[in-house]
């Protein structure tokens, strides 16, 4: 498993897209698997019976765009708080401001 990422069609039907990369070091091929979810039906199956280093990957999909993971292990979030209520940040919809949090953050060095 060399990677597993996803893609945010916001005006398509089936609008997430889950890109798995494989490479077989012996015959020196890869495969790239994709697949298409719609947001109301968010779900695709996990592939860490199959690759289990497939594992923080999937977490980390599911943590930036909510797709989740049919029997994957332990499927909770791997960069963002647990308790993040705005959502998921790499979704295309989501504000490039974010949602209001940032006004209250102190930041080092600001003269304000």
């Amino acid at each position: 498993m060399v990677h597993v990422s996803s893609v945010d069609w916001p005006d398509e039907e089936e609008r997430f897209e889950v890109v798995y990369e494989v490479y077989s070091i012996r015959h020196r091929h890869r495969i790239r698997i994709k697949t298409r979810v719609p947001e109301n039906d968010c779900y695709v199956d996990s592939m860490t019976d199959i690759w289990k280093g497939a594992d923080f990957m999937e977490r980390e999909v599911f943590d930036m765009m909510g797709i989740r993971f049919r029997n994957h292990p332990d499927l909770r979030r791997i960069l963002m708080p647990d308790d993040y209520p705005e959502g998921y940040p790499l979704r295309k919809d989501f504000p490039l401001q974010g949602k209001g949090w940032r006004e209250t953050f102190n930041f080092l060095n600001d003269p304000s």
